[in-house]
């Protein structure tokens, strides 16, 4: 089948990059043709830009705004390099609504995921992630691993009723968090199954074979820490972890955001050091739904923070499916020695693993026959 795949713009997000990554590859290797729906998150309306420039400029935010995007380029170098080498072959970039019309019959199947594409405070195109732009009646719609992020409902009664009909041309639906099963039958009345993250279909192997490929030098550290959000309570974490465990920090995170600071430390780090990082670590402190996927793939101890901004229901949901709640945290409090030092059993996690991925591969062979 020749697939389009919707997923999250991927905005410099490592998991993002490799979500779509590992989804498009499990697809090529059950025979299917995927392409990427790839949206962008700038607007290309010259009217539109002037406009946004001018009000930030009377507020006062054109210097910042302007000196990321005169250096944006160097910046994402990096990110960009592997969207480009990597997650192939993928449309012409979409910048609003209208774009997706030209894809509104190209394809046998649609499939919406990962990640939180059914989030409407989070995902621009809530619309077009439940395939309303589709007019092909005889394709086949599907979402896989699709997340709403948060175990409370954010839509509006007049978005739940729509999306609750659009859903019904759907071949089936799939979801990444065990809450959005509850939310799907509770809202939109709907049949849902529950996968893994398209990042764990593939093996630790087939993530090293890019690794060594792009001849990543070894990581100068033994403890991984991947935090979005800074805070004192998670660096008191990391540190208490370095000084028990004797191990050296390291990150694998852009050093700044701010675009006053130099050029060189706003740089992206490639996706493939961000990968050995998890590789070559001995225990790992993440905040990140996906440092804690990538803990669990490469068999690395770790603590996860709980990001409750970003959603804790993604969290709660990974972390019971392999019974490894007790590696969560939420406060300082929870933080003690014997959590840090608990042992996983890593035999019995990659069990798990294994039977859901060959569940979650079932799921997508199944619903992407050309008959049912």
């Amino acid at each position: 089948m020749k697939i389009a795949l919707l997923t999250m713009t991927f905005n410099n997000n490592y998991g993002g990059y490799l979500q779509a990554y590992s989804l498009m590859e499990s697809l090529k290797k059950l025979g299917h043709e995927p392409e990427l729906l790839f949206v962008q998150l700038q607007n290309n309306d010259f009217k539109s830009s002037i406009k946004k420039y001018l009000k930030k400029y009377v507020l006062g935010y054109l210097k910042p705004k302007w000196n990321y995007e005169r250096y944006q380029n160097t910046i994402e170098k990096n990110t960009n390099y592997f969207s480009d080498t990597y997650i192939l072959p993928k449309t012409k970039p979409i910048y609003n609504k209208n774009d997706f019309l030209q894809y509104e019959d190209k394809y046998n199947a649609y499939i919406i995921g990962s990640d939180q594409v059914w989030r409407p405070t989070m995902y621009k195109y809530i619309d077009e992630a439940f395939f309303g732009f589709v007019k092909n009646k005889n394709a086949t719609l599907l979402s896989y691993a699709a997340s709403f992020g948060l175990d409370t409902w954010e839509y509006t009664d007049e978005q739940t009723n729509r999306f609750k009909e659009q859903l019904k041309r759907f071949r089936a639906i799939s979801v990444r968090e065990d809450s959005g099963i509850h939310l799907c039958k509770r809202y939109f009345e709907s049949e849902v199954e529950h996968v893994l993250d398209p990042t764990m279909l593939l093996s630790i192997e087939e993530y090293r074979n890019i690794i060594v490929k792009e001849n990543e030098p070894k990581s100068k550290g033994e403890l991984l820490t991947y935090i979005l959000d800074e805070t004192e309570e998670k660096i008191y974490l990391k540190e208490l972890i370095s000084k028990e465990l004797d191990l050296k920090i390291f990150a694998v995170n852009v050093k700044s955001k701010d675009p006053e600071e130099k050029l060189e430390d706003r740089i992206y780090s490639t996706v493939t050091s961000w990968l050995r990082g998890f590789d070559d670590a001995k225990y790992i402190v993440t905040d990140s739904f996906h440092g804690c996927v990538f803990s669990i793939l490469f068999n690395k101890p770790f603590i996860v923070y709980g990001n409750k901004r970003r959603g804790m229901s993604r969290f709660d949901s990974l972390l019971k499916m392999f019974d490894l709640e007790d590696r969560l945290v939420v406060t300082k409090e929870d933080i003690t020695i014997d959590k840090i030092k608990k042992e996983i059993d890593w035999i019995e996690v990659n069990k798990k693993l294994k039977k859901y991925i060959n569940d979650s591969i079932e799921y997508l062979k199944t619903n992407l026959k050309s008959e049912i």
